[in-house]
């Protein structure tokens, strides 16, 4: 079934059905409402060819992230940030295709991957490698439109989308602090990761704010997102004497109160806790767990906004927007 048959169906002519279907030229409401329902009744599939041809558009988006490992919680947050993209490009009439790449990866050009040019995308969600930014200037030298999530880079022709790390994690330590707890530890991933950084530099600014002095043994960095790297830094830092701890990263929390539990360590009595993103698990443990929630659903969605404007030329398109979503503390009984 073709734009004639549905030309026939509506009463419409052949040039008021392409433009109505291809988005080249505006169409009354009722004409889109007609075309529309003729296309869903008779099963139309547009020639993705020729849409090309006609609009020098192909309505493809490119979501390129990480690649995760078993029990990591980065798998949750970024089908997040995929499903909120993805509600937002189905709303402007945009489809998506999602890549993905192993993180530890340092030789990689996400750039000059085969999947850009397959799929003739009009634009790029990206969610760079932690050591190379070869990928973002790889995909910038192409022409092809694109912003950054998650990951904030000291850069300024980049529109980008992420949390603000440092002022949350500033009053989550805060808040362990006016527990009353003296000695406050904290677990960290890659310290030359833009996102550890951000989160270790919360932590730094709350201490100098509260006057207390910076503790090298007191801090864990470069530590794996696994369960036993929590485990192990927790053993050592409660001998280093931390009677509170925060934890950039919620396996990292999980391998922390695992090693309360199997130490018989009272929460929050005897060491407090506040953990990095909050899941459903965090609410059912004995005590429930003070979190910081970060919304990455809306940083999909927001990600999708931005690249839209760019492709389409809404506004200033040689500006480059940087869009920082606040996170919140969940507060339960472990602080």
């Amino acid at each position: 079934m073709g734009i004639k048959e549905i030309s026939d169906i509506t009463g419409l002519s052949i040039s008021t059905v392409s433009h109505a279907l291809n988005g080249t030229r505006a169409v009354s409401q009722r004409s889109l409402k007609l075309v529309e329902d003729a296309a869903k009744k008779c099963n139309y599939r547009p020639n993705l060819a020729a849409q090309i041809l006609k609009t020098n558009k192909s309505k493809i988006i490119a979501l390129i992230i990480p690649s995760t490992e078993p029990e990591n919680s980065t798998n949750v947050f970024y089908f997040e940030v995929l499903s909120g993209a993805q509600s937002k490009f189905e709303q402007l009439g945009y489809n998506m295709v999602i890549s993905t790449y192993h993180d530890d990866n340092t030789q990689m050009s996400i750039g000059k991957i085969p999947m850009l040019e397959k799929y003739l995308v009009d634009g790029v969600l990206l969610v760079p490698p932690k050591y190379s930014q070869q990928s973002v200037d790889d995909i910038l030298s192409s022409g092809l439109p694109l912003v950054v999530l998650d990951r904030r880079l000291e850069r300024e022709d980049l529109s980008m989308v992420y949390t603000d790390n440092i002022t949350i994690v500033t009053k989550a330590v805060r808040l362990l602090a006016e527990s009353g707890k003296k000695n406050i530890a904290y677990l960290g991933g890659d310290p030359l990761f833009p996102t550890c950084i951000d989160r270790h530099k919360g932590y730094q600014d709350a201490l100098s704010s509260l006057g207390v002095a910076y503790r090298s043994e007191l801090v864990k960095t470069g530590l794996s997102y696994c369960i036993e790297s929590g485990y192990q830094a927790a053993e050592e830092l409660m001998a280093s004497g931390a009677d509170a701890f925060f934890v950039a990263n919620s396996v990292l929390t999980m391998g922390v109160l695992k090693c309360f539990h199997h130490n018989n360590i009272e929460i929050p009595g005897q060491a407090s806790i506040i953990g990095f993103d909050d899941y459903e698990w965090a609410e059912i443990v004995t005590p429930p767990i003070t979190a910081i929630y970060q919304n990455a659903y809306r940083m999909g969605e927001e990600g999708a906004n931005s690249l839209i404007d760019k492709i389409e030329k809404r506004g200033n398109e040689n500006e480059n927007r940087k869009v920082v979503l606040s996170a919140k503390l969940v507060f339960r009984q472990s602080h």
